[in-house]
Parts: C-alpha cells; sequence; structure tokens
C-alpha cells in the first residue's frame, strides 16, 4: 500500500513511470507541500510513480474481472450473445476500470493532506503543554538548542520535530534560526509555524526568549481554556440529542412494538427487540464515544 513508508515496487514504479511523469512534476506543487506537511521524505516522483503504477495495475485487474463479470450478467439474459452485447460489456468494463482506477489515484493523491490534517490536530492538542514547557526551561537558564533537546525527550509529534530541530543543529551544522524556519515551513499546524517563526524574530533581534515563551504560555492556555468550555458545551448538546433519539426513543420503540404485536400477530418482536438491545444501542453508543473523542481539544 502507498501509506507505508517504504512504497512497495517504488523501483520499477519509477523506471516505468518517472521519464513520462518527469516533465509535469511541476503541476503537482501542492502535493509536494502536502507531503512535506505530513512527514514523508519520499520523492515527488517516486510517490506519484507508485500511485500511477497502483492506478494502472487496478485498471489492468479491474478490466480484467468486470469484463468476466459483466459477460457472464449480459449471457444469463441471452443465450448468445451479439456484437452489440460484447461491445456494450467491453465498454462497461473498460468504464468501470477508468473509474476503479481513479479512485485508487484519489486516495493516493489525498492520502498525504489527510495525513497533514492528523498531524496538525495532533500537535495543536498538545502545543499548550508543550510552550509550557519550553517556557519553564527557558526560565532556568537553559538554551534554546538544549530546550528543543528536552523536548524531543517528552516524546509524542511535537517532541519528534523538536528532535528534527535539534539533530539540524548538532547533526546537519546548522545554526538554530535556519532549523527553526526550516520546521516552520514543514509544520502542518499554523499555529506551531507561528510559534517557531516567533522564537527566530526573538533570536535574531535578541530578544528575551523567556518572556517570548511566556507570553505564548498564557495565549495558548487561554485558547485551550476556551476550547475546553466550548467542548463542554458540545458534550452537553450531544449528551441530550443521544439520551432523547438513541436511549429513549430505543425504548418507546421496543415498548410501543411489544404492544402492537399481538394485535397484528407479529412474529418478529423479539429479534427487532434482541437487535436493538444487544446491537443498535451497543454500536450507536460506541460510535457516540469515539465522536466525543474525536472533537476532544485533550491529547
Amino acid at each position: 500500500m502507498i501509506m507505508l513508508k517504504d512504497l512497495p515496487f517504488k523501483g520499477f514504479a519509477e523506471k516505468l513511470f518517472g521519464p513520462i511523469l518527469n516533465p509535469y512534476l511541476g503541476y503537482f506543487e501542492n502535493l509536494k507541500i502536502n507531503m512535506r506537511k505530513a512527514g514523508m521524505k519520499h520523492r515527488l516522483q517516486d510517490y506519484l510513480s507508485t500511485i500511477v503504477f497502483y492506478s494502472f495495475l487496478t485498471f489492468l485487474v479491474s478490466l480484467i474481472l468486470t469484463s468476466v463479470f459483466v459477460s457472464f450478467y449480459v449471457g444469463l439474459y441471452s443465450r448468445t450473445m451479439s456484437l452489440t452485447d460484447v461491445v456494450y460489456s467491453y465498454t462497461l468494463a473498460i468504464i468501470l476500470s477508468f473509474i476503479f482506477s481513479g479512485i485508487v489515484f484519489f486516495i493516493g493523491y489525498t492520502y498525504p493532506v489527510l495525513k497533514a490534517k492528523t498531524l496538525k490536530i495532533m500537535i495543536e492538542r498538545s502545543l499548550p503543554f508543550a510552550v509550557f514547557y519550553m517556557a519553564t526551561s527557558a526560565s532556568s537558564g537553559v538554551m534554546p538548542v538544549e530546550i528543543f533537546k528536552m523536548l524531543s525527550v517528552r516524546g509524542g509529534v511535537i517532541g519528534k520535530e523538536a528532535g528534527r530541530i535539534y539533530s539540524d543543529v548538532t547533526t546537519l551544522g546548522m545554526n538554530l534560526s535556519d532549523a527553526l524556519q526550516r520546521a516552520a515551513l514543514r509544520s502542518p499546524s499554523p499555529l506551531f509555524s507561528d510559534l517557531l517563526w516567533g522564537m527566530v524574530s526573538t533570536i535574531t533581534t535578541g530578544g528575551d526568549m523567556q518572556e517570548y515563551l511566556s507570553s505564548k504560555t498564557r495565549t495558548f492556555m487561554n485558547h485551550y481554556r476556551l476550547a475546553l468550555e466550548e467542548y463542554a458545551k458540545q458534550i452537553s448538546l450531544y449528551t441530550e440529542i443521544y439520551i432523547t433519539l438513541i436511549i429513549v426513543g430505543s425504548l418507546f420503540f421496543i415498548v410501543l412494538i411489544s404492544i402492537i404485536a399481538p394485535m397484528t400477530g407479529g412474529t418478529a418482536t423479539l429479534l427487532i427487540q434482541t437487535f436493538l438491545v444487544f446491537f443498535f444501542i451497543p454500536l450507536v453508543s460506541t460510535g457516540f464515544i469515539f465522536l466525543l473523542k474525536a472533537i476532544s481539544p485533550t491529547e
């Protein structure tokens, strides 16, 4: 799958489609930017060649399978297939193959966007606490480079990015300002990028890093507090909807069919009640839990 870190058939796909796609790479700058924001280290040409290869492979496989199934389906309604039936079958098979191939290419093309959005949410959920940790470290007299080293030890998405910044400085020999600018450009989170650009400005102008980080901590904590208040309101709303529609609605429906069943001679009453109690309500409740988890502003 193209979602894996090591793209299967990458070398073969690049040799097959690389020369064809190379003149058109300029049209895929947005894909390149999204790949960088998603933390994908593949070259644009390699990734694009791979998803085109999978699209082409999907087209060939689906063309064979749909040709067989469509021909079989058409043959069920006619003892002998006419030329019109043959043309119809293979035309439909080609159209379906193009659709399946397009779906595969669309998934591959949009995957970096979805991954970047996921990283953005994860970064911004932990950002207030990371900045608070950085401000505390700065108040203790820790050098800015060492702050990122200490932050990388905490782990998480921001810790991983902090480790990359520290590695750029200590391994690649970059100065901290250049490393921060590089990280700001590749970050999918505008808030995190703004924090890094502010640190670059503070370093360049010789400002007080502790004061800057403390100010950012207050700002992010205020945003976090507002997000928690909004989340509490959303929980209240969703809880009322859940209790009214799911719990009360299911109980009302169970009682209603229990009353109606003897009058209609229904035999599926027990089956319906069992489905509601043991399947419908647990499934909806699980979905409700995942919904609350997805909209939560906390880590």
